[in-house]
């Protein structure tokens, strides 16, 4: 399971560079939320012996169950049926079953916000994750832009130019900030996994690469935080 993450994470990051290079800054943000979360379930089902494993597949078909059960009773609530609904909670039903022969003992899954907490992310899932979890980070804030925009326009052509390649410039500078926070947490997870494997000599031709994503963090951070001094 552990090596499948990476593989999907390992996609999911080519896919949100592609996304960068291409100026598709809105998709790059959702692929970087997607990277944060499971790389906190790479780092949490590998610091044990494998019952964080078991559960998160126990808590994944109780989920195909119970979703499956909502959508027939929004089926039948309207009058309809469909019988994908139904084999989804029959799947659902009989891996659960299964999975609670096969380990009667192991401890529920936790929930996005204990998961952070449990792996000492609760600080990134505050700053970070749950900023990203708005959708697509960027739409409501280019909301408010738009309408701000709009207004400039009718006061002052030359403000609205500035204003439009300001927030342009804002939007590629928090995609690229968030993939790198991103690329960093996955970073984490991937030493926890080498470091209970024992391989600390992958661990030590990473620890280069891992200063300068932080030190870039860092310089993030201080352009913010910067920013927010000025305005005070």
């Amino acid at each position: 399971m552990v090596l499948q993450y990476f593989n999907v994470l390992n996609e999911l990051s080519n896919q949100a560079i592609s996304s960068l290079n291409i100026g598709a800054f809105s998709a790059s943000e959702v692929l970087a939320r997607v990277i944060i979360e499971q790389a906190a379930n790479q780092f949490y089902i590998a610091i044990d012996d494998g019952e964080n494993a078991q559960a998160l597949l126990k808590a994944s078909k109780k989920l195909v169950h119970s979703n499956g059960k909502r959508w027939l009773e929004c089926l039948k609530s309207k009058g309809m049926t469909n019988p994908a609904a139904n084999e989804r909670i029959r799947m659902g039903k009989e891996l659960t079953d299964l999975f609670n022969r096969l380990w009667p003992n192991t401890p529920e899954y936790p929930g996005t916000r204990k998961l952070f907490e449990l792996i000492g992310w609760e600080t990134h899932y505050h700053a970070h994750y749950v900023p990203l979890c708005d959708s697509i980070h960027t739409f409501s804030d280019d909301m408010v832009n738009i309408v701000s925009l709009y207004n400039a326009i009718q006061s002052d052509e030359t403000t609205a130019i500035e204003f439009i390649l300001a927030v342009k410039q804002e939007n590629k500078r928090l995609a690229i900030y968030n993939f790198v926070i991103a690329t960093a947490l996955r970073c984490e997870a991937l030493v926890n996994v080498f470091n209970s494997l024992g391989y600390q000599d992958i661990i030590t031709e990473m620890t280069p690469t891992i200063d300068t994503v932080n030190q870039t963090i860092i310089r993030y951070d201080d352009f913010d935080h910067s920013r927010i001094d000025d305005c005070q």
